[in-house]
């Protein structure tokens, strides 16, 4: 049995809306059935509680794998959808895994294939077991964060897990609304408030400030401490001078042979500082405040149980241990009660061992700490907090700084004002736990309250301008020309698309960056003020959007270009692909109406958050839209060619096609498709008219507005204009472009052309037939070569360059693109027109420039 294919799909995909990974296993005989007793026995060795049965583990692998593999994995994600058996059979199994993080899911699978097969083969658990858990165990989300990002999916409110060097961070919003968060230590919390950490520190700021605190001494050594017992009275408490969780508190030491021995115990190395305290009679109590606001008290009581005089207490403690409420670490709300030397102590201290029966209804203590980490429980006593005390904890918040803050305070009676006594300070946390708080009161929407004060209440909270858009042909340009619309109002934008990713026109990462990954990378950037992100089908397919929802999202066309790639055998599964970034539009969904198989992604949608563009003078569909008063974008392609924007069946806005700059007058029809796409987009994401005209008017100014997309290198001694085309339909248009923009001044028409060997050999030959706008083509091979020889496919293309019949354009075959410039740099006369067609254009910039100057 062994793992034969994995991937993982972020959200939304073709599989589901919401992220997951696909798991092929083969090699294997999946009949075969396990016994639920011996693998539930095995599993014991994990140190995890797995919610799983003896039931769930009775049966043939096909069953049985896929419930073990959701139950390994469960502190590994957030989505709780069920596992789905996409495929079974006696020798393979197929199986859809909701997961958030691939690693995660990588690593359960590998642990679950090792399980099964240890115990086929009647191994126990090994050495690689510990690794394979240790790998799993550090993909695990942090209990904090796991909370509060439920809380955020509840609110609609996007967030992405972070981790960096080790560490876990939750990123809660997008660009410049983000906040990151360590468990609930947020990304404003000053440096300043840090002190308030150190138990020390903290009763030296508060104590000139009325607030109440216990007597306490700073030690660094067992004879300073027997000292400062003696000064302050027994019995005291021994504590680390920081830290948390309740490691290293010792309550309750009576005499000098028990401080002895609690100092002794304690880690001198990780800290020698500790702190000697006065005992407080009270509850303990955890005061949650949320930039000054108090949003709950907990009181927190230490472990106990009640004896039901049958059982020593050994067998009952390891039976309140197996509650399903209680785990390891921070796996589960409530945590197992150490038996360790302090419970031996503490039971001794009782009169009674693990031995001990105790007689029914006899209550014991099992920790003398409240903390839930060490097996407390909590209960909710928000209510019941006196005035003042709720002031006192907002005032001590206040004083130490930061966005969430916890303190510890012993009260002997939580709704008596703490200016009568019996309530004092103890402790202050910067990134305290919410466990006290979830356990006393589970239903609470606390984390969703917690959000909403730090995020806000807005809808929106988090959210800046997004824009995805796909299609087949002109993606780049229209995402360019939208990029730059909403810099023009202002705004600093970040943009990925199939020639890098930018960030306000400059580019950070060169290269193809067309798919939700690389937008997701820009979203983490406090920078970014709205984010326009090209989405190609290979990354749709091979790894999800990414992006769940967005603002605006357009879909150009369908055209034939990736047929026969991937899976895909027809336009119609092209489009079912291209839909999935249709239905991440929130606002205003952008449609091509003169493309029947796009125009039908707006049938289960509002009319109303629909906009369609349609070529001059407008399909029956576009006229029937804008008589209803929706959105409707016009285009004409020329130099007489303007871009028209209806609302409520009138125009809005009107801008000529040849005062946009990068249009060359109106010769180039991709910009007029482009500019219609992008006016409705930006309507969509708010932009005024006015704002959109002046956008539209700069476009074609500076040199990223046409990097790789009609970009003129040279105009003396000939014109040299690099360009991107993928497909017939594409190069039918630089066809048209190359006659448009020598009508004046007519000129010999040159094309360096060449196609990726993964198309199809018809594909190949219909590119030629495309080339007729030229006197001159050069087929060339792709750098990348997929199994093809370098002649194969320049001869494929000149195949289609001669089946146009007389007139057509002279063919010459180059082989690779580096030997084609060589050869076009022989063949170039001055005053030749010449455009030159690479999927590399930046490294073809290079060898034009360095060959033709």
């Amino acid at each position: 049995m062994q793992i034969t294919k994995f991937q993982f799909l972020r959200s939304p995909n073709l599989i589901a809306p919401t992220s997951g990974s696909l798991i092929s296993l083969g090699c294997g005989d999946f009949s075969q059935r396990f016994k639920g007793r011996v693998l539930l026995r095995w599993l014991t060795c994990l140190p995890t509680t797995l919610a799983l049965s003896e039931a769930d583990l009775e049966g043939p692998t096909t069953a049985v794998l896929p419930r073990l593999l959701f139950a390994l994995s469960e502190h590994a994600r957030i989505n709780d959808d069920p596992i789905r058996v996409l495929h079974k059979s006696s020798t393979a199994l197929r199986l859809w895994l909701p997961s958030d993080d691939q690693k995660a899911a990588e690593a359960a699978a590998a642990l679950t294939c090792h399980i099964l097969l240890e115990i086929q083969r009647g191994n126990p658990p090994s050495v690689s077991t510990a690794r394979l858990w240790a790998s799993l165990h550090s993909r695990f989300w942090n209990q904090t964060h796991a909370h509060l990002a439920r809380a955020a999916q509840q609110l609609d409110i996007l967030f992405t897990r972070l981790d960096l060097d080790g560490r876990q961070f939750l990123q809660l919003g997008q660009g410049c609304r983000l906040r990151l968060c360590s468990e609930t230590l947020t990304d404003r919390t000053p440096l300043f408030a840090r002190m308030g950490t150190d138990k020390a520190a903290l009763h030296h700021l508060m104590q000139h400030r009325g607030v109440p605190l216990p007597t306490q001494e700073v030690v660094e050594s067992l004879e300073q401490a027997l000292a400062a017992a003696e000064r302050i009275g027994w019995p005291m408490v021994l504590k680390l001078a920081s830290g948390g969780k309740g490691r290293g508190v010792w309550v309750g030491l009576s005499d000098p042979e028990g401080l002895r021995q609690a100092w002794h115990s304690q880690a001198q190395g990780v800290q020698a500082r500790q702190l000697v305290q006065q005992t407080l009679v009270g509850d303990d109590h955890r005061f949650l405040v949320i930039q000054g606001e108090l949003m709950a008290v907990a009181q927190r009581q230490p472990a106990f149980l009640v004896s039901d005089g049958r059982r020593p207490l050994g067998d009952q403690i390891a039976a309140l241990n197996a509650d399903p409420l209680r785990g390891l670490g921070y796996e589960r709300l409530k945590n197992r009660v150490p038996v360790d030397t302090r419970l031996h102590q503490l039971l001794a201290k009782q009169g009674f061992s693990v031995d001990s029966v105790p007689a029914e209804g006899t209550q014991i203590q099992l920790s003398r700490t409240a903390n839930i980490s060490q097996g407390g429980s909590a209960v909710d006593c928000s209510d019941r907090v006196h005035p003042d005390n709720r002031r006192l904890a907002e005032d001590i918040a206040r004083l130490i700084g930061g966005d969430v803050i916890g303190l510890d305070l012993i009260s002997r009676n939580i709704g008596v004002s703490w200016r009568r006594g019996g309530t004092w300070l103890l402790e202050a946390n910067l990134s305290p736990g919410l466990r006290p708080h979830l356990v006393a009161n589970p239903q609470s929407d606390l984390c969703q309250r917690i959000l909403r004060r730090l995020m806000g209440d807005s809808p929106r909270a988090g959210r800046i301008p997004t824009a995805l858009i796909t299609g087949s042909l002109g993606k780049t340009t229209a995402s360019r020309m939208l990029a730059h619309l909403l810099q023009s109002a202002g705004l600093r934008v970040g943009l990925t698309s199939s020639t890098g990713m930018e960030l306000d026109g400059q580019v950070i990462l060169k290269g193809d960056c067309a798919g939700g990954k690389a937008a997701l990378h820009l979203l983490q950037d406090r920078r970014v003020e709205a984010m326009v992100a090209e989405i190609a089908r290979g990354g749709l397919i091979k790894g999800g959007l990414g992006i769940a929802r967005a603002d605006v999202s357009a879909v150009l066309n369908i055209h034939d270009n990736h047929v026969g790639m991937d899976g895909i055998r027809s336009r119609a599964d092209l489009a079912r692909i291209k839909a999935v970034v249709a239905k991440a539009a929130e606002r205003l969904l952008v449609l091509n109406a003169d493309d029947p198989l796009v125009l039908a992604m707006a049938r289960h949608r509002n009319p109303a958050s629909v906009a369609l563009v349609s070529e001059e003078p407008g399909c029956a569909a576009w006229h029937a839209h804008r008589r209803a008063g929706h959105l409707a974008v016009s285009y004409g392609k020329g130099r007489e060619g303007k871009v028209t924007l209806h609302r409520q069946g009138q125009p809005l806005l009107s801008m000529p096609l040849r005062e946009i700059p990068a249009a060359d007058d109106g010769t180039i029809a991709t910009i007029a498709i482009a500019a219609a796409f992008a006016t409705a987009m930006a309507h969509g994401l708010g932009l005024n008219s006015t704002q959109t005209l002046k956008g539209l008017r700069d476009y074609g100014l500076q040199a990223s507005h046409r990097n790789g997309r009609f970009e003129i290198l040279m105009r003396e001694p000939w014109h040299l204009v690099l360009c991107w085309a993928d497909g017939p339909d594409a190069m039918a248009s630089i066809s048209n472009y190359a006659i448009a923009a020598t009508e004046t001044a007519p000129q010999r028409r040159v094309l360096l052309c060449s196609v990726p060997d993964t198309r199809p050999d018809d594909y190949v030959r219909e590119v030629g037939r495309a080339t007729w706008g030229f006197h001159l083509v050069i087929c060339a091979a792709w750098f990348e070569r997929d199994g093809r020889t370098p002649d194969e496919v320049p001869a494929l293309l000149e195949e289609g360059v001669r089946s146009l019949g007389s007139g057509r354009p002279t063919a010459l075959l180059a082989g690779e693109e580096s030997a084609a410039v060589l050869l076009l740099a022989q063949q170039l006369r001055p005053g030749d027109f010449c455009v030159v067609c690479s999927f590399d254009t930046y490294n073809m910039r290079e060898r034009l420039l360095a060959a033709l100057r």
